[in-house]
C-alpha cells in the first residue's frame, strides 16, 4: 500500500505527537515522585563526624568527631580529580551537592545534572569520586559507576575508615573550605587540584531498629522502632532468589551493608578479604544480593533473581526513590567485628523459621535462596537439615550509636595508618616543631593547622608548632599571607 507525501507528514505527527505525550506522562509520573519524596534533612539529626580531603597528591584525607576543632587523618590522596562525569541513575534522586552513594568500593557525590526538569535516566546526573586503593584499577567483570579522572584516588584500604565505620550517609551534605569557613558545594562544582571539601555526617536521632522484607510477591517491607512502633512502608513486587558477583562485596563481610544509593541497597554474603585483594581474580570473592525500589527497577529494566523488588504501599503514591529509611540518610557502612550492636547486620528466616545469620555465598548462585540450594549448602557445612520453602524473610539490623567508640574507632584507624606509612619509610616528627615559610612575602602570615588559624607572624615567618596538642599521624600546615592568598602548604607526620 502507497501512501502520500501528505499522509506520510501526518503520519510522522501523529505518532510524534504520540511519543512526545508519552514523555510528558513520564516527566510529570518523576515530577509526582519528587513532590512526595521525603528528604533524611526533613528528620532531626546530630552531626556525628565530618570528612575533610584536600584534593592534591599528598592531600590528607581526615576525620573529626568534635564538629571540626580536630582532625585525625585516616590516609592521603594518590591521584587527585580534576573533573566530573556522567553518573549512575539513581543518583538523580538524590539533592545536589550531598553524597550520592556509600559503598565500600567508593563514595560518590553528586555536582549537578546534564538535563533539567528530569529524573531517572533522562537527567544524566554528574558527578565526583572518592575511591580506595584496591580499586585504583578496575577489576575484571566490575559492574559499577568508573570515575575516571573524576575520582579521588586514596591510599586507603577498601572496608576502612570513610569506607566503612566512617563512612556517610546518602544526602550527606559536602561543602568547600575556604580558610576556616565553610560553604555548600556550589552548582555544577568541579573538582579543582588544591580543592578542600568536607562531608558533614548528620544521623537521624530517630533510627529504626530494623526492616524486615517478606520475601515473596505481595510480601510487607516493614520498618520497626525500638520503642516498639512500627510501618509498612511497601511490599515486594518480586522476591529474590539468588546471590550476585556485586562490586567490593569482597570486603564487606557476611550480613553487611555493601552500598547504598537512592536506588539500591546491597548486602554481602561473602566473607572479608585481605587488604589489597584485587576483585575478579582466578578465585572469586564476591557474593551479595540487592533490594531496589520498583520504578528505579523500571526504568533500568532490571530483571536479575538477585535484586529483590519493592513498591510502594500505595502504588498511586510512588515515591520511594531516593527516600528514608531506605535510600536516603539512614544507612552507612558500620560493621564493628567485634560488638554486633553497633553494626548494621542482616539475618534471614528459612521455612518461617527462627532468625539465623545469612548464608554465606560467594559467587554467582541463581537459586542461593532456594531450598534445593539451601538443603546442599547446610549438608556441605555437616548440618543435615530439611528446606521445604527456603529463605522467607530478610532483616536488616540497624546499629546503635556510641559516640565514645566512633572517636575509639577515629583513633585506632589513624593509628593503623600511621604506623603503616611509618613502616614504609615515612619519617615521623614529635614535640615541638619549628615551621619556617621561604615562600612568604607579606607583611603578615598565618599558619592554619587542619583548616584552623593557630598562629599569625612577621617576617621571619616562623611558627613554634606544638604537636602534643594534637593527634599523632599527618596534619595539614597551611600558610597564607596577608591577602589571603595559599602561600604553601606543608604535610607533617606526628607521633609522640
Amino acid at each position: 500500500m502507497a501512501f502520500s507525501y501528505r499522509q506520510c507528514l501526518k503520519l510522522f505527527i501523529w505518532y510524534n505527537n504520540r511519543v512526545m505525550l508519552k514523555r510528558f506522562l513520564i516527566l510529570i509520573c518523576f515530577l509526582l515522585i519528587a513532590s512526595t519524596q521525603v528528604s533524611a534533612a526533613d528528620f532531626a539529626s546530630t552531626e556525628v563526624y565530618r570528612i575533610r580531603v584536600l584534593n592534591q597528591a599528598g592531600g590528607l584525607v581526615q576525620v573529626s568527631v568534635d564538629g571540626g576543632k580536630s582532625y585525625a587523618a585516616v590516609g592521603r590522596v594518590k591521584i587527585a580529580a580534576n573533573a566530573r562525569i556522567i553518573g549512575f541513575t539513581a543518583s538523580s534522586y538524590i539533592p545536589t551537592g550531598t553524597v550520592a552513594a556509600t559503598a565500600v568500593h567508593g563514595l560518590r557525590i553528586k555536582t549537578g545534572q546534564f538535563r533539567e526538569g528530569t529524573t531517572g535516566r533522562e537527567q544524566m546526573p554528574l558527578m565526583f569520586s572518592l575511591t580506595p586503593l584496591e580499586f585504583s584499577s578496575i577489576p575484571k567483570g566490575y559492574g559499577g559507576h568508573i570515575p575516571r579522572s573524576s575520582g579521588v584516588l586514596s591510599d586507603i584500604y577498601s572496608g576502612h575508615s570513610i569506607f566503612r565505620n566512617l563512612s556517610p550517609y546518602v544526602g550527606s551534605q559536602v561543602f568547600l573550605e575556604r580558610k576556616q569557613d565553610l560553604i555548600p558545594l556550589p552548582e555544577d562544582y568541579t573538582p579543582s587540584v588544591g580543592d578542600t571539601f568536607v562531608i558533614v555526617v548528620k544521623r537521624p536521632d530517630k533510627m529504626p531498629s530494623e526492616i524486615e522484607f517478606e520475601n515473596r510477591s505481595g510480601g510487607n517491607v516493614t520498618v520497626r522502632y525500638p520503642d516498639g512502633s512500627n510501618d509498612v512502608i511497601a511490599q515486594v513486587d518480586r522476591a529474590v532468589q539468588g546471590v550476585g558477583r556485586y562490586d567490593g562485596t569482597s570486603f564487606t563481610g557476611v550480613g553487611s551493608v555493601n552500598t547504598n544509593h537512592g536506588g539500591v541497597l546491597t548486602l554481602s554474603t561473602a566473607p572479608v578479604c585481605a587488604p589489597g585483594t584485587h576483585e575478579g581474580g582466578p578465585i572469586e570473592t564476591r557474593g551479595g544480593f540487592m533490594v531496589q525500589p520498583y520504578y528505579h527497577v523500571a526504568d533500568q529494566g532490571e530483571g536479575a533473581v538477585q535484586v529483590m523488588v519493592i513498591g510502594p504501599k500505595d502504588k498511586t503514591k510512588p515515591a520511594m526513590e531516593g527516600t528514608p529509611p531506605m535510600f536516603n540518610g539512614f544507612i552507612n557502612l558500620c560493621r564493628y567485628g567485634a560488638d554486633s550492636k553497633l553494626s548494621y547486620r542482616t539475618q534471614v528466616r528459612i521455612d518461617d523459621g527462627n532468625w539465623e545469620t545469612v548464608p554465606q555465598i560467594v559467587g554467582r548462585v541463581d537459586n542461593a535462596f532456594t531450598p534445593a540450594y539451601l538443603q546442599g549448602y547446610f549438608k556441605r557445612l555437616g548440618k543435615s537439615r530439611t528446606v521445604t520453602r527456603g529463605v522467607t524473610s530478610i532483616k536488616l539490623l540497624f546499629p546503635e550509636y556510641d559516640t565514645a567508640e566512633a572517636a575509639k574507632e577515629l583513633k585506632r584507624e589513624s593509628d593503623e595508618y600511621t604506623a603503616r606509612t611509618i613502616k614504609s619509610g615515612a619519617k615521623a616528627k614529635s614535640g615541638t616543631i619549628c615551621i619556617a615559610s621561604l615562600k612568604a612575602r607579606s607583611e603578615v602570615v598565618s599558619f592554619y593547622v587542619d583548616g584552623r588559624i593557630a598562629y599569625s607572624t612577621s617576617s621571619p615567618y616562623r611558627f613554634a608548632w606544638d604537636s602534643t596538642k594534637y593527634t599523632n599521624g599527618y596534619h595539614t600546615i597551611d600558610v597564607i599571607d596577608d591577602d589571603n592568598s595559599l602561600v604553601e602548604t606543608i604535610h607533617l607526620l606526628i607521633k609522640n
